[in-house]
């Protein structure tokens, strides 16, 4: 007989020797979801292990193939699968109908990122600026025109550098490199920022006398641990970057207003190339929910193939 705390349910379970997690939490009376009759066909009796990860059976090939196939961690694990020989505390994942509906709904229970996956990436976000004052004096048609030009050449660019755009946000977007695991995301998200500048150069002086005023854009770029996944309603779906260093990346786009530069990197991106890397200023920025000053780097356009 093993002992399994339930912490989302404040419950301790006792598992019988062999007994599956699912087994003997309906034994005990609980609403344990498991939408595929707990036959390792879905992952809604999913639970967490918060502790004693060491005293639950390894993956069998039924559990392994679903968990490879979401990207599962290894605190990850279907409780319809996995038995206990050991104090273990764990939390389900699935608390409720709605939980449940979100899951099953996409009708593909085993779609690649829908439970969120942590990897390692770099943000790029680009703002155009002074956009106000140039959608306000420019005809609706020109800034659809404009802003669809624009988005064409910026988004070639980071395909090329093997980024991704993954939100348009009016004036700007957010990009991210290092999808699946790509090594030298640092480094493409630095030279796709060099590209951009590079291209809008040129596109200023196409659509400068169609806009009546100067088209430029600006840039802040991070490096760390993102939460990749898929969020949202059936038909509104979307993949999405999120966690502390998206956050970090769009605050320091921002601060290029306030600086008065155009492309701005953290100093963990800046560590990697510094030896490669032409700066013409380095700041201290304060920013909203983290704590003390941060610093960055204003970077100055250099040959994209330098950064090898």
């Amino acid at each position: 007989m093993a002992e399994l705390i339930l912490n989302s349910d404040n419950l301790t379970v006792d598992c019988e020797h062999g007994e599956t997690i699912l087994e003997a939490s309906l034994k005990k009376g609980i609403n344990h979801a498991h939408a595929c009759g707990g036959n390792a066909k879905c992952s809604t009796c999913r639970v967490y292990i918060d502790k004693g990860l060491e005293n639950v059976s390894p993956r069998n090939e039924k559990e392994k193939q679903l968990a490879d196939s979401l990207k599962l961690g290894p605190e990850i694990r279907l409780a319809c699968q996995t038995t206990v020989c050991g104090p273990v505390e764990a939390r389900r994942l699935v608390l409720d109908k709605i939980d449940e509906n979100i899951i099953l709904s996409s009708g593909n229970p085993i779609a690649p990122r829908s439970l969120g996956e942590v990897i390692d990436a770099s943000v790029l976000f680009v703002d155009i600026a002074d956009y106000t004052a140039f959608s306000e004096r420019t005809p609706a048609y020109d800034v659809v025109h404009v802003l669809n030009r624009y988005f064409y050449i910026a988004g070639n660019i980071i395909k090329k550098n093997n980024g991704r755009i993954l939100d348009y946000y009016g004036d700007g977007f957010l990009a991210i490199f290092g999808l699946d695991h790509q090594p030298g995301h640092a480094k493409n998200a630095i030279n796709a920022g060099f590209e951009l500048q590079k291209a809008i150069k040129k596109f200023d002086t196409e659509v400068h006398d169609l806009v009546n005023s100067s088209f430029k854009i600006r840039l802040g770029a991070h490096t760390g641990k993102v939460i990749w996944g898929t969020i949202g309603i059936e038909g509104m779906q979307k993949e999405a970057a999120i966690g502390d260093t998206v956050n970090f990346a769009s605050r320091i786009e921002q601060a290029n207003k306030t600086l008065n530069t155009d492309f701005l990197i953290s100093e963990a991106l800046f560590k990697k190339f510094e030896t490669c890397c032409v700066v013409n200023g380095e700041y201290e920025i304060e920013v909203k929910g983290k704590k003390g000053s941060h610093k960055v780097y204003s970077l100055e356009y250099v040959n994209p193939t330098v950064l090898v």
